[in-house]
């Protein structure tokens, strides 16, 4: 899997002494981000197959939470979870979206 045509989802959890990061990769071209108001739309379309395990990692997000994602090894966007959107299944694919909202920096 070559970095530079995934964008890597990651959802920390565990605490300060054992903190780990889970992990969600998804070719770049099943990606796509728009910019509303104070936040970003993240339209995700995988196969049918990977629609489950994909939506699964998204759902265990609460409202709120912190989510990075990296775009092809640019480095880590740090936002805030927002939502989800309903699955709609078309033949092949699968396709939702989500809402984050960036983070301010902290001083």
């Amino acid at each position: 899997m070559k970095e530079n045509n995934y964008v890597i989802f990651k959802k920390q959890y565990g605490n300060i002494k054992h903190p780990r990061v889970k992990e969600l990769s998804i070719n770049l071209n099943g990606v796509k981000i728009y910019e509303k108001e104070q936040s970003m739309i993240i339209n995700i379309i995988v196969p049918v197959a990977d629609s489950t395990k994909t939506m699964n990692y998204f759902e265990e997000f609460n409202l709120g939470e912190d989510i990075q994602f990296n775009i092809a090894g640019t480095g880590d966007f740090e936002c805030i979870f927002r939502g989800i959107s309903p699955v709609i299944d078309k033949n092949s694919y699968s396709s939702f979206s989500i809402t984050v909202q960036e983070k301010e920096p902290q001083d």
